[in-house]
């Protein structure tokens, strides 16, 4: 019963955290707020997450996952090509940063410096392998690792400065899923081409406003958390 009463409250803490830094931004909420919003001390929330940059991991995970699910419903192959999922994947990151000013407010607060880049990288890199998004038998993962930190830089100093380079979300998935298949994954022109082709209809059917309401509801305790 204690075991199920903690895993309820570190949800409530989840969802809290997430509505706050989707309102002011990750710098702007403290540790008394997120406390304060789910009526506990700030020494219980400590218990939970010593440290902010833990909690503000757990819910970006959070909404890697729920994105990852909701980019696999509109597969019209359900499994069909990683490299065509992934492109699916960034482009559903970017629209919803243009749907949704506070998932935007987050996304570009992850991008906006070295050392914020570094954790989502190490981060992405982490989901990556416990849900075994690459098969090892079929690709170098040291190199998934390398072609991750350095596409997650590229583009998100561009999806930072969308507004300057005037890229649709779609020219920035083409731009990140290529450059990875590339020099990375050592894809060739017709492989990058197909897979990009792939991508495209994935994105033709999926529905932004769904995985919108996936991530609203990503907390509620019917759904499948990661912490």
């Amino acid at each position: 019963m204690a075991r199920r009463k903690n895993f309820k409250r570190r949800r409530i803490i989840l969802s809290n955290t997430f509505n706050l830094i989707r309102e002011n931004g990750m710098d702007n909420v403290s540790f008394q707020m997120i406390a304060e919003k789910s009526g506990i001390s700030k020494s219980l929330l400590q218990s939970y997450y010593p440290h902010k940059a833990k909690l503000t991991d757990d819910v970006v995970r959070n909404i890697l996952n729920t994105l990852d699910e909701q980019v696999r419903k509109f597969n019209p192959t359900k499994e069909g090509n990683i490299c065509a999922r992934t492109k699916a994947f960034i482009y559903t990151v970017a629209m919803l940063g243009i749907y949704d000013k506070g998932l935007k407010r987050i996304i570009s607060e992850v991008f906006s410096s070295n050392e914020t880049l570094d954790n989502w990288s190490s981060m992405l890199n982490s989901w990556v392998k416990e849900n075994q998004i690459f098969d090892e038998d079929h690709y170098n993962l040291n190199e998934v690792e390398y072609g991750i930190a350095f596409v997650v830089t590229g583009v998100g100093r561009l999806y930072h400065d969308s507004s300057r380079f005037n890229l649709s979300a779609e020219q920035l998935a083409d731009y990140a899923t290529s450059s990875l298949m590339y020099s990375f994954l050592h894809c060739n022109q017709e492989q990058v081409d197909k897979a990009l082709e792939a991508g495209h209809k994935i994105i033709k059917s999926i529905d932004i406003k769904a995985i919108h309401n996936a991530i609203d509801t990503m907390f509620d305790e019917d759904k499948e958390i990661v912490c």
